[in-house]
């Protein structure tokens, strides 16, 4: 699979099962280029929990792994609960890297997610 750093990441806001969850859903490689209207949507202070399904991202840089080590730290600064889910080997294996694996809340999906931040 090529990387193409400049390709567009796709970005849905879906409602959760509940109202007071969002799910913001992204598609495509996570990165420097396209993170910004990602993380603009991310630090909006909304109620409740969020979740970040990472389901079909298949690259994220050390930019966007920045982005989403600020949603950890200003939603545990806030109280607000938050889960990141669908993260996979390769993402898991540069929070390893980067020593941040031990502090995400991960999931396997939305469902799990909001079942656990119920």
């Amino acid at each position: 699979m090529e990387h193409h750093p400049t390709q567009a990441v796709k970005i849905e806001t879906l409602a959760g099962t509940r109202p007071d969850v969002l799910v913001i859903k992204l598609s495509g490689p996570l990165t420097i280029h396209n993170f910004f209207e990602f993380q603009d949507l991310s630090r909006q202070k909304l109620p409740g929990a969020l979740i970040v399904d990472l389901t079909g991202v298949g690259y994220i840089d050390s930019a966007a792994l920045g982005c989403l080590i600020g949603i950890h730290l200003s939603r545990e600064k806030s109280g607000q609960k938050y889960a990141l889910v669908g993260v996979n080997e390769r993402a898991r294996s540069l929070f390893t890297m980067c020593g941040v694996d031990k502090f995400f809340v991960i999931y396997p999906n939305v469902a799990d997610a909001e079942a656990a931040l119920a």
